[in-house]
């Protein structure tokens, strides 16, 4: 898109138009509505807004791991490597995923199967992607775990997933994502089922990997702390659509939507006073077969001016270099 023309070097990923759609009992509904942004290589961007504004299903469609035949990429390209992913066959997504593009989802428990070793699940990677038999698949699999610092890998490799803490279940995801060195990870709320210290550790070890083996981050999550530690750059959504997005100090010493100020408002401070409410934005995200015509946060945007709520779509504009916003005018007051 526009942001990128300027760039000496073609981004790792480059999302363009895209929209994704779901067949539902009472009709189709869109999820993701014409998003459009780029991952550059060796670089952390991160895709931030609340539950249910799209962003699960916009990683999924890189994966092209939609439910079928329910979840529809109904427009737009994924240039991945310069590849469009939405024209690829499976047998050709098949080999991407694990060698070129690694995943990293929100729940382990779930993600990793609860009736198969940890080590079994890890080497499984090499057997289908190397060809390696299963005593060289095994010893590989002790390697990527002892990369991901897990202690005793040696040992660990014979567990099953109930027999591990949460934090080393997101390990082990990690370490079947990176096993094969992707040049794309894709990171889905990682740290979501984990408590604070544990979240921390597994941020320090992503971020370590991501800067030692050179790969790119798409780093999906709601909390803007994370988002402000890791990423380069930031990408804001709300109700399937992109509103903002800009390098991840710019955005933050400079927030210009209506949704993204309200985002870093209820982030808690500790300089705030005491027993003092925690700001919030009102409301909630829309459902996707209600969702409102023209622009999608006015509805919700409280501090907004008087007058009648935007019917149509707000042209997405460069306000300064390298910073996109979909300029409502009731949503980005000048």
């Amino acid at each position: 898109m526009e942001g990128e023309a300027g760039m000496s070097e073609a981004p790792l990923l480059d999302i363009q138009d895209l929209s994704v759609a779901f067949d539902t009992d009472a009709g189709r509904v869109t999820a993701v509505d014409g998003v459009s942004f780029s991952v550059p290589r060796g670089k952390v961007v991160g895709l931030v807004g609340e539950s249910g504004c799209g962003k699960s299903v916009t990683s999924m469609s890189v994966m092209r791991l939609l439910p079928h035949p329910s979840g529809v990429i109904t427009g737009g390209r994924i240039l991945f490597e310069g590849r469009d992913l939405v024209q690829a066959t499976e047998q050709e997504m098949w080999k991407l995923r694990g060698e070129r593009m690694g995943m990293i989802f929100q729940e382990p428990m779930t993600s990793l199967n609860p009736v198969h070793k940890v080590g079994r699940q890890v080497a499984e990677v090499f057997r289908l992607h190397q060809g390696l038999n299963e005593r060289d698949a095994h010893e590989k699999a002790i390697t990527a775990l002892r990369r991901v610092m897990i202690p005793a890998p040696e040992l660990r490799v014979n567990d099953y997933p109930h027999q591990l803490s949460g934090g080393m279940r997101q390990r082990v995801g990690i370490a079947i994502a990176i096993a094969l060195n992707p040049s794309l990870l894709i990171a889905d709320e990682p740290t979501t089922a984990l408590d604070v210290t544990v979240q921390a550790q597994i941020l320090d070890l992503i971020r370590n990997l991501q800067k030692s083996m050179g790969m790119s981050m798409l780093l999906i999550t709601h909390d803007l702390g994370v988002i402000a530690e890791i990423c380069d750059e930031v990408v804001v959504m709300y109700a399937g659509r992109i509103v903002e997005r800009a390098g991840v100090r710019e955005l933050f010493a400079n927030p210009r939507h209506a949704y993204t100020r309200g985002l870093l408002a209820s982030i808690p401070r500790l300089d705030s006073v005491p027993q003092s409410e925690l700001p919030i934005i009102e409301g909630m995200v829309p459902s996707l077969d209600r969702m409102p015509k023209g622009c999608r946060f006015c509805p919700r945007n409280t501090a907004a001016p008087g007058g009648p709520l935007v019917k149509d779509r707000p042209p997405y504009v460069e306000l300064t270099p390298r910073h996109w916003v979909e300029h409502c005018p009731r949503c980005v007051p000048v």
